[in-house]
């Protein structure tokens, strides 16, 4: 007996073994059937199938293979692929489990394959969730637009999915279960949908946003008629989310950032499964979301620039998965993912309001009452450009790092990071979270060398090949900085790809230099602008203290009123940036 089995069983739940598919069942007993399969011949066609009338539950159901002979096998449970084509060595088995609701009130296994080898099919319905859970769970169910990625795989792409929960206050669990590539249809063959109802608790959320790769009609596992989209959402969606007394929440598809020329305006996007999803919400009383609505309505409130910067449009070597660059007005980056994330948790005040209460609200911080920098910093919080310790503090007088300024430096700039590149980023390592900026930083050339430690530096401009020309497309290249580090002959001794200390406290000076760099950078990429200034001569009585590798630096700032002294006439240039100044300088960085 398994080990749920076992649970179920202390929880009072009765059960009847059976020695067929028709098993008889107590009252209060839940479904369970082992079926030894290794006398089941397969079809060559169907390969070998097994469909086992069941009650109405969730359920799990798990299939074993393997044997004497090599296993070739895949596996689909209600007509949709679970398991991809495999491959087992001859002795080996594989379990594969899966969450399953039954269709039409039948559990039907297939596994097909050159030599599938089913050994064994367990069925077995899971208890009831008849309580609420501890705290109100939201699944979000959709597609790459909110889809959590792992930057090392795929930086800077963004879902809104994957940013959600900080919108959110600790009373409400946020469970991003979207994936790219689905469609309402794959993402429920894929058992995705099934996974979420045999875990949901009632009172909890689900939201629903496809509508983007359902009209595929070139990849028939996507493919869905409206017709069949709306039947699907109601019956499986609505329907099974409702009967375990969940919350299903419809949405519209992601907006794109489509552009009008001669409008001048974005347009409405994804509309033959908008509109659709819209009837859908009328016809079946469901909450709704419409944010392609308005969201678009709110990019059409902005500069058209500001808002594509937060798409996926990549400059080159900003993308790992794309180093030529992209052009994407789809996906997006974390800027855009989190607009688009606080857009929407910000619209359930209306459309969801029992959920709204969870949604976090302008962010006050208990330690800056009465703080100099207490109006920037609440400024630049509710705009997520800087933020707390996640205790409703601020910690203003804490010192910030290098790899902390630099992130925030650029972003106010809007200078992007590049993907991180092994053997070409001296100063970081892919674990470091900051790897992205100072990869960037240093195509750009935009970290002095004296920042730079335990070694000496030289730099020169290259042309880096990204991509070799064909007979149909030019060679695609990047000019970046190259930085050659020679470790020095004395003590410390700094690990190359430890050199920018990105851990590291900044001081005053050398927050100046990374500053100016970014600033000078921008200007140098836009039509306006001049970093030049006045020397502050007798402004600081600290001056001979700046290090000579950053005293331009110091002077420019201070000329263009980035910087100013500590209130007693000196710079301190040695202090440790703290975070309240910090956010003073970003501030008055974007605002230039």
């Amino acid at each position: 007996m398994s080990l749920k089995r076992i649970i179920s069983a202390l929880l009072g739940a009765s059960m009847l073994f059976a020695a067929s598919a028709g098993a008889a069942l107590a009252d209060d007993g839940l479904f369970y059937e082992k079926y030894d399969m290794t006398k089941v011949k397969p079809d060559k066609t169907d390969g070998v199938v097994k469909e086992v009338e069941v009650p109405d539950g969730d359920y799990t159901v798990t299939v074993t293979t393997g044997g004497k002979t090599e296993t070739k096998a895949n596996v689909y449970i209600n007509g949709g692929e679970r398991v991809r084509a495999y491959t087992l060595e001859a002795g080996k088995t594989q379990e594969n489990e899966q969450p399953v609701v039954p269709k039409d009130g039948k559990i039907t296994v297939q596994v097909i394959g050159e030599n599938p080898n089913v050994t064994e099919i367990e069925i077995e319905q899971l208890p009831a969730r008849e309580e609420k859970g501890e705290k109100p769970t939201v699944y979000l169910a959709g597609d790459s637009t909110a889809q959590t990625y792992v930057y090392e795989n795929v930086y800077p792409q963004t879902g809104w999915g994957q940013v959600f929960a900080d919108y959110f206050t600790d009373g409400v669990i946020i469970e991003n279960r979207s994936m790219g590539g689905r469609s309402a249809k794959s993402y429920n063959n894929d058992g995705r949908l099934d996974r979420i109802l045999t875990e949901m608790h009632p009172g909890d959320y689900v939201f629903i946003q496809f509508g983007i790769n359902d009209g595929d009609v070139n990849k028939p596992e996507r493919y869905i008629s409206v017709e069949d989209y709306k039947k699907l959402i109601t019956d499986k969606y609505i329907g099974e989310i409702e009967k375990r007394g969940g919350i299903p929440v419809l949405m519209t598809a992601s907006a794109a950032a489509w552009w009008d020329d001669e409008k001048g305006n974005f347009m409405e996007s994804r509309q033959d499964y908008a509109d659709p999803t819209r009837d859908l919400a009328k016809e079946t009383g469901c909450a709704f979301v419409d944010a392609n609505r308005f969201v678009t309505d709110t990019w059409n409130s902005m500069e058209k620039d500001d808002v594509l910067s937060g798409y996926f449009i990549c400059e080159p070597l900003e993308s790992k998965a794309y180093p030529t660059g992209t052009n994407d007005t789809t996906h997006l980056k974390e800027k855009g993912a989190r607009r688009m994330a606080k857009l929407i948790a910000d619209d359930l005040e209306k459309d969801v309001p029992e959920l709204y209460k969870y949604v976090k609200k302008d962010i006050a911080f208990t330690d800056m009452d009465g703080h100099w920098s207490e109006e920037v910093v609440t400024r630049l919080a509710n705009d997520f450009v800087v933020q707390g310790d996640g205790n409703g503090k601020f910690n203003p007088e804490d010192s910030v790092t290098r790899g902390e300024f630099l992130k925030m430096a650029m972003d106010a700039c809007g200078i992007v990071g590049h993907a991180y590149r092994e053997g070409e980023c001296p100063g970081a390592k892919q674990e470091d979270w900051f790897c992205y900026y100072v990869q960037g930083a240093l195509d750009k050339g935009l970290i002095p060398a004296a920042m730079l430690e335990g070694a000496n530096v030289t730099t020169e401009v290259i042309t880096k090949t990204l991509a070799e020309a064909t007979e149909d497309s030019e060679a695609v290249t990047a000019e970046i900085t190259k930085y050659t580090l020679t470790p020095t002959n004395e003590p410390p001794f700094v690990p190359e790809d430890q050199a920018f200390g990105g851990n590291k406290n900044i001081t005053r000076e050398e927050m100046a230099a990374l500053m100016m760099s970014c600033m000078s950078y921008k200007l140098k990429n836009s039509d306006s602008g001049d970093m030049s200034g006045n020397n502050y001569g007798d402004a600081f009585t600290d001056a001979s203290d700046i290090d000579p590798s950053y005293a331009n630096a110091v002077e420019a700032a201070y000329a263009n009123g980035f910087v100013s002294g500590m209130g007693d006439g000196t710079f301190a240039p040695k202090a440790e940036l703290t975070r309240a100044e910090a956010a003073v300088v970003v501030d008055r960085m974007m605002n230039k």
